[in-house]
């Protein structure tokens, strides 16, 4: 029995030092190429361009004014958290 609690012990600290350093998660390269693969390109946020309007009667107006159609995006979730 005593050899092995002897055994275990040093068996124990390595996986914890192992799991340890496991657990520091990918290194900073590694996150700059996965950042690199997801990164929107300059063409995907084009979007950010258009003057968005966020008042709905304002938007009416232009709307009828340039003879354009209206985009309402609506949600449920407010991420501000104001109802």
């Amino acid at each position: 029995m005593r050899t092995v609690v002897s055994f275990a012990g040093p068996l124990l600290a390595l996986g914890t030092i192992l799991g340890a350093r496991a657990a520091d998660g990918p290194s900073a390269e590694a996150q700059a190429r996965r950042a690199a693969l997801i990164k929107p390109a300059a063409a995907e946020l084009r979007w950010r361009q258009i003057p968005w309007l966020i008042d709905l009667a304002e938007g009416q107006k232009r709307a009828r004014a340039e003879g354009r159609p209206i985009l309402l995006w609506v949600t449920g979730d407010d991420p501000l958290e104001r109802c």
